[in-house]
């Protein structure tokens, strides 16, 4: 199977904060005839890029190839490909030498399963390296996923115990920054989607999302497999309500202390708040305290669903999750 040089194809990169609506997107787009969405995040590809260097002279055959057997091998990738490595393609010498070449040629070798060659990734966080990946492979485009904020905050509340007040400071640090980045891409490279418009209007927004990426709107990639894309049952239009659920879920306490934190962020993404100014940080002390304590919840409240049989997941993945988690965080500033 041939594969283009990296510099020869338009990938897509959907980002955003963890929650805000990355997944329902890639499902909707992937069902586009030439858009291939890759089924799970690969959340390495800024690890990746902090390891090139250490390859050496991609020019030698043999550091080029130990490059492409260790993305080639890559478990995110084996478990794409039925526990498999992916195979090197037969030009793998071919067009420029780099970790971005590499990593498209693996991207390929799974789209082109589906006849299609425009591959699209999502990983949340990488909302944090649109410059670095847009260095990287120079055609690339990247949808920002934004949702309300303090529906995040909620919704990692109730799914993973995760603090509130760390989230809705994450959430404003990441889509501010994500923001800015893409600002310095512009309008042709960079959209900003907002979750609450898509789920509102979904063939309008989804239409915009097929201009943006330079394809014919294609009425399949209305359906979803996701629950808040699917109509309501009355059938009357737009989609089933899924925004705004903080409103309830939070005590008067807990909103002011949101907003105290997001206000202005809120406000400047069209988000309904009583304080427009607010702009609170949280100090590194709070931070990681606030951090541990979420990671101990969630890893405890894990191992103990799997004791019970509540999760099929194997001890592996579990058990290797705070190497995972320690990795991220050295690649990802919030």
């Amino acid at each position: 199977m041939s594969v283009p040089a990296a510099t020869d194809t338009w990938p897509v990169f959907v980002v955003g904060m963890n929650g805000s609506g990355t997944t329902m997107l890639l499902d909707c787009i992937g069902r586009h005839p030439e858009l291939y969405a890759f089924p799970k995040e690969t959340r390495l590809i800024p690890y990746l890029m902090s390891r090139e260097v250490s390859f050496g002279d991609l020019s030698d055959d043999d550091n080029y190839a130990q490059l492409w057997d260790t993305v080639c091998t890559l478990s995110v990738f084996k478990q794409a490909n039925n526990g498999k490595p992916v195979p090197r393609p037969e030009n793998w010498r071919e067009g420029s030498r780099s970790l971005a070449r590499v990593l498209d040629g693996a991207f390929c070798y799974f789209a082109a399963q589906e006849n299609k060659q425009r591959w699209c990734e999502k990983t949340p966080q990488h909302v944090q390296h649109i410059i670095a990946l847009s260095e990287r492979f120079p055609r690339a485009k990247f949808i920002h996923v934004i949702r309300d904020g303090r529906d995040c905050a909620a919704s990692f509340n109730r799914r993973w115990l995760r603090s509130p007040t760390l989230t809705i400071f994450r959430w404003k640090k990441v889509v501010m920054g994500g923001h800015r980045q893409g600002l310095q891409l512009g309008p042709e490279r960079y959209l900003d989607l907002r979750y609450e418009d898509l789920t509102d209007k979904p063939e309008y927004w989804l239409g915009k999302v097929c201009d943006f990426l330079s394809v014919p709107f294609d009425a399949a990639i209305l359906e979803s497999n996701q629950p808040y894309l699917q109509k309501k049952e009355d059938g009357q239009g737009g989609l089933q309500r899924n925004s705004g659920k903080w409103e309830s879920y939070f005590g008067t306490g807990t909103k002011h202390r949101l907003e105290n934190i997001a206000g202005r962020t809120l406000h400047a993404f069209g988000y309904q708040t009583n304080q427009i100014e607010s702009d609170k940080n949280l100090s590194d002390l709070q931070r990681k305290i606030l951090s541990t304590k979420d990671a101990l919840l969630q890893y405890c409240r894990e191992i103990s669903l799997k004791i019970r049989g509540k999760i099929e997941r194997p001890w592996k993945v579990i058990l290797g999750k705070p190497f995972i988690a320690i990795r991220q965080r050295r690649q990802n500033r919030f």
